[in-house]
């Protein structure tokens, strides 16, 4: 998948690695819903913000990995394009499964259907 043109390797079909994803991206989400932004200048909230995203892409990735995307910026639409990316690729794999499950489905009706006492009848 790729992330600010950054080529990152992560393989969603994998349980261990969509366990990280998953509580990595939770994380992400709480960590941005708890920013406080009354009184909170906007280099603040930049800083905060970017620093929940960079933390949860080393848990979801590995670490280093938010220094190879961000190259040791702190900027907000970098930050918020990033995770945009990453949740596009996660959505893709997404409909990949739910398409990999419907086929599997499928196939397994045709052969309980092949070998059932109905087919007899």
């Amino acid at each position: 998948m790729k992330i600010l043109e950054t080529e990152i390797e992560f393989d969603f079909y994998d349980a261990e690695q969509m366990q990280k994803f998953d509580i990595g991206s939770d994380e992400i989400i709480k960590g941005i819903n708890s920013i406080k932004l009354k009184k909170m200048k906007q280099s603040e909230f930049i800083n905060k913000f970017c620093t929940i995203i960079e933390a949860g892409f080393d848990k979801i990735f590995g670490e280093g990995t938010s220094k190879k995307i961000f190259k040791g910026k702190k900027n907000f639409k970098l930050c918020v394009q990033a995770f945009k990316d990453m949740i596009k690729a996660r959505q893709y794999q997404e409909n990949e499964v739910n398409n990999e499950i419907n086929t599997l489905q499928n196939e397994i009706q045709t052969i309980s259907y092949d070998y059932s006492t109905e087919r007899i009848k």
